[in-house]
C-alpha cells in the first residue's frame, strides 16, 4: 500500500503536501485559494505556502500569487539534500562507535571478551566485524552455516582494499549450492583454500577483533567475541597453520572452466588449468566424487572422464598419486 503522504520522508508534512497538490493541479494560487480548498484560516494558509516556498516547491510573485516549480526538479533537490544529511549521520557513526567501544572496554576492565548467542545478535556482530576491517579478514568456515553470503557487503569490503582469506572445510561442499556460492565469493576477490576438516568456525578482522564458535551443533549460534590480544594471537596462529597446509582454489574461472594449456610448452612446464587445480584441491580435502560432480553441475560419468584425463596427464591412477605428481610439477 502506497504511503498517503510520501513527501513526509523529505520533511514536507501532510497538510503542506495537500496544499502543494492543490497548487500543482491549478498551476499555482493565492492564500485565498488555499483557504477555500483546504478549509483553513488565512494565517494557516499563508504558513503552508511559506513552508512550500522554503522547500523550493513554489515561487512567490510580488502580486501574492504562488507558482509551482516542476516537481521533477524540486523534489530531486529535496531528496539530494536529505541524502547529504543522512550521509553526514553515517559519517558520524565511526567516531561515535569509537566512543562506544572505549566506554565498553572501560566497563569490561580492558579489552572486551563476551559470549554472544541468537541469530540476530551474532549476525549483527559479524556484520560489524566485517565493516570495521581495514586491512584483512581471516576466516575458518565449515557447516552448520548461520548466515548466507552477503554479496554487496563482501564487494564493499574487497573494494576498499581489504584482503579476505578463507579456509573452508570439505564438508562445506557437500550441500547443494556450496560451490557456486564459494565461486561467487572468490570472483569478488576472496582468496579461498580447502582442507579436510576444521575444529572451529572463526572470523577475525585486522587481528584486533575475532568471533569464534563455541558449539558446532546445528541450531546453536553461541560464539565468543574477543578483542583480547593473547586470544587474538592464538587464533591468528591457528588460522595461519590451516592456511599453510590447505589447498588453494582457482580464482579467475568457475569450477567447470576448460582452460587449455599454453601452446608450445612441454607438458611438465605448463601451469594447471583452473579445473585441474580445483579438482586437486578437492581431492586433497577428501571430498567424494558424488559431491564434486554435484557442485560442478555435471554427471558422475562426465566427472569420471575428467578425473581419468587428469590422471593420464599426471601419469597416475589414484588420488594419492595425483597429489604426489602435482606437487612434483609445483601445481599445488
Amino acid at each position: 500500500m502506497q504511503d498517503a503522504a510520501p513527501l513526509d520522508l523529505v520533511g514536507v508534512d501532510a497538510e503542506a503536501e495537500k496544499a502543494y497538490r492543490h497548487l500543482l493541479a491549478c498551476g499555482g494560487g493565492t492564500v485565498d485559494d488555499v483557504m477555500a480548498a483546504l478549509g483553513v484560516t488565512y494565517q494557516e494558509g499563508l504558513a503552508l505556502l511559506e513552508r512550500l516556498h522554503r522547500f523550493g516547491l513554489v515561487t512567490r510573485r510580488t502580486s501574492g500569487e504562488f507558482l509551482t516549480v516542476d516537481p521533477r526538479h524540486a523534489l530531486r533537490a529535496l531528496v539530494e539534500s536529505r541524502e547529504r544529511q543522512l550521509a553526514s549521520v553515517r559519517d558520524a557513526a565511526g567516531s561515535l562507535g569509537a566512543i562506544f567501544d572505549t566506554a565498553k572496554r572501560a566497563r569490561n576492565g580492558g579489552h572486551g571478551t563476551l559470549v554472544i548467542s541468537g541469530p540476530e545478535a551474532v549476525g549483527d556482530r559479524y556484520y560489524r566485524l566485517k565493516q570495521a576491517a581495514r586491512a584483512e579478514i581471516c576466516s575458518l568456515d565449515r557447516p552448520p552455516f548461520l548466515l548466507a553470503p552477503n554479496a554487496p557487503l563482501d564487494e564493499a569490503v574487497v573494494g576498499r582494499g581489504v584482503r579476505v582469506r578463507a579456509v573452508y572445510a570439505a564438508s562445506s561442499f557437500v550441500a547443494d549450492g556450496g560451490w557456486p556460492e564459494l565461486g561467487s565469493l572468490v570472483s569478488r576477490g576472496e582468496e579461498a583454500r580447502i582442507t579436510p576438516t576444521l575444529p572451529i568456525k572463526l572470523s577475525m578482522a585486522d587481528r584486533s577483533a575475532a568471533m569464534v564458535s563455541l558449539s558446532l551443533a546445528a541450531g546453536n549460534t553461541e560464539c565468543l567475541y574477543t578483542e583480547a590480544p593473547p586470544l587474538l594471537e592464538a587464533l591468528a596462529e591457528l588460522f595461519e597453520r590451516y592456511w599453510a597446509v590447505a589447498s588453494p582454489l582457482a580464482r579467475d574461472h568457475g569450477p567447470d572452466a576448460q582452460v587449455p594449456p599454453p601452446a608450445g610448452l612441454p607438458e611438465e612446464d605448463r601451469k594447471p588449468t583452473d579445473e585441474e587445480r580445483n579438482l586437486l584441491a578437492l581431492f586433497a580435502a577428501g571430498v567424494k566424487d558424488e559431491a564434486i560432480a554435484r557442485q560442478f553441475g555435471i554427471s558422475s560419468r562426465t566427472l569420471r572422464r575428467r578425473i581419468q584425463d587428469l590422471y593420464a596427464e599426471l601419469g597416475t591412477t589414484s588420488r594419492f598419486g595425483a597429489g604426489v605428481a602435482a606437487a612434483r610439477r609445483d601445481w599445488v
